[in-house]
């Protein structure tokens, strides 16, 4: 469905240096925004902060999709860019149709204007909240991750620490205990189901709020698919099933809200209100079965290792679980999860 938009353009003239490493690549930045005129103007800042400037000295250019507005975000979003002489930006304003006002839409229509900006050769699609704020180098260790072999890079999401504070000790234990035990299931991915291109240490996060893609394999897709929700790890799903790699570099990092009136349906905010809930009613913290993930694991290893082994059956039979069933209590779960990994870890010694 083609929906009318207007479109505000703010361009720059910059030169280009030939001789910096990653020249070659023609990053777009894809934003999708809803009520953001607080927060967008930050993102904006920090995006005309990139030591991609320096590097290249060839402007940025920022799609953003504005849609079902009702405060000023367009406005703030103009102003900022007025005093962002880096940033190539184009804005549409957008108002979907009840069904289809949600971030799904918003982000597809901003990936694929910003597909569409692409060259033929060289082409990546960078995609984050408006909310979210990247470090200065977002860009070129994104860059870096791609000329290095990857297809898709995730970001590392660090909340706002201040934000997070405000939220109270409680959630601060709740968040730190998830947290360790989601490194672990990772860390014990990569002893059961290593994989050469995202070796470890590494983070797990590959989400909207920092998420690139090689613009031949988003097109390749047909774009992200727009679903009201995780629309993001839908992409990553179909991505890896056709062969795509997805790397986890370290260095590539966003700092996210940790606001509590979100923008997106079962999004971050309201993860973190059912967080602040149970900590208030003194839930258990529980999380998936450590015995559930290694089986999970197991079989992926055992879908690669297979003779008519595929990306896409691993994705078919073997898909990651955001929503797994939380059933052991979070000590219990770490506790049983670090005396696998120790296991796994003298036989791989051993080995």
């Amino acid at each position: 469905m083609t929906l009318p938009f207007s479109a505000i353009s703010h361009s720059t003239g910059y030169s280009v240096k030939t001789n910096s490493p990653i020249h070659h690549f023609y990053p777009v930045i894809a934003i999708p925004a809803r009520n953001e005129e607080q927060r967008l103007p930050l993102l904006l800042s920090a995006l005309g902060s990139q030591t991609w400037l320096r590097a290249t000295a060839r402007p940025i250019v920022v799609k953003i999709v504005i849609n079902n507005s009702t405060d000023k975000s367009l406005e703030m979003a103009r102003l900022a860019l007025d005093n962002q002489p880096g940033l190539s930006a184009e804005i549409a304003v957008v108002n979907f149709p009840p069904d289809l006002a949600h971030v799904g839409s918003a982000r597809k229509l901003a990936m694929d204007l910003a597909s569409s900006a692409c060259p033929a050769e060289g082409g990546v699609i960078l995609t984050t909240d408006a909310d979210a704020i990247p470090e200065a180098n977002w860009i070129e260790a994104n860059l870096a991750a791609i000329s290095s072999g990857a297809d898709l890079v995730g970001g590392c999401l660090n909340g706002n620490r201040k934000e997070e504070a405000q939220l109270g000790p409680g959630f601060a234990a709740r968040a730190r205990a998830v947290m360790q035990y989601s490194r672990l299931c990772d860390r014990l991915a990569s002893l059961i189901d290593p994989l050469e291109h995202d070796p470890w240490p590494r983070h797990s996060d590959n989400t909207g709020g920092s998420l690139a893609i090689k613009a031949q394999l988003y097109q390749s897709l047909g774009g992200l698919p727009a679903i009201p929700l995780r629309e993001d790890l839908a992409l990553v799903s179909m991505a890896r099933s056709a062969g795509g790699k997805l790397v986890h570099p370290l260095n590539v990092r966003v700092e996210v809200s940790a606001r509590l009136a979100g923008r997106a349906q079962g999004g971050m905010a309201d993860c973190l209100k059912n967080w602040i809930r149970a900590e208030a009613e003194g839930a258990p913290i529980l999380v998936e079965d450590p015995e559930r993930v290694l089986a999970r694991l197991a079989r992926r290893r055992a879908i690669r290792e297979s003779a008519d082994s595929s990306c896409a059956l691993v994705e078919l039979l073997a898909p990651d679980e955001p929503d797994a069933p939380a059933t052991v209590k979070v000590a219990e779960a770490t506790q049983l999860i670090c005396r696998i990994i120790s296991e796994v870890e003298g036989t791989t010694d051993a080995a």
